[in-house]
């Protein structure tokens, strides 16, 4: 009786380290599937991603909606991929532009100009450091991308 009372505590501790091993490898599994859905950081991703919002600040001076709304876009999904040496610039810019373009998105077509201009004026405050994160933003990227994104922090409204 006693050597069965041996094979079972042998039977129960096989159990429990084959149920813990199971468990960890399903919890390295879960973290490195969740590590590989989220968005690299880095210089180069960035640069894609920046790329595809060339001409924005033209984009914002005719509020052309074809070009305007994938460019914001592409300017708001670059904030997740930001390396930590840009990413308050960029989100600093991409907030900015977002804002504004809620207030004339949500104005009829007519009045889309009049509401630009009002979005922008309701800003002033923000003007200068949008201005500085943005010129920041246009730095780093003609250093570490070779883009030239033009200067969509000064935008002159009709």
């Amino acid at each position: 009786m006693a050597d069965g009372d041996g094979n079972d505590s042998r039977r129960r501790l096989i159990i429990v380290i084959a149920v813990g091993a199971v468990i960890v490898a399903a919890v390295v599994g879960a973290t490195l599937f969740k590590r590989s859905t989220e968005p690299v950081r880095s210089a180069d991703a960035l640069c894609r991603q920046l790329d595809r919002s060339q001409g924005l600040d033209n984009a914002l001076t005719s509020l052309d909606p074809e070009t305007l709304g994938p460019q914001a876009k592409a300017l708001a999904d670059a904030v997740a991929v930001a390396p930590g040496e840009i990413v308050t610039d960029l989100t600093t810019v991409s907030a900015f532009v977002s804002a504004v373009l809620r207030e004339v998105d949500a104005a009829p077509a007519p009045d889309r100009r009049r509401a630009f201009a009002d979005a922008l004026a309701n800003r002033q405050g923000e003007i200068d450091s949008v201005t500085a994160a943005g010129q920041s933003l246009e730095r780093w990227t003609a250093d570490n991308c070779g883009l030239v994104l033009g200067d969509a922090t000064t935008v002159s409204v009709p």
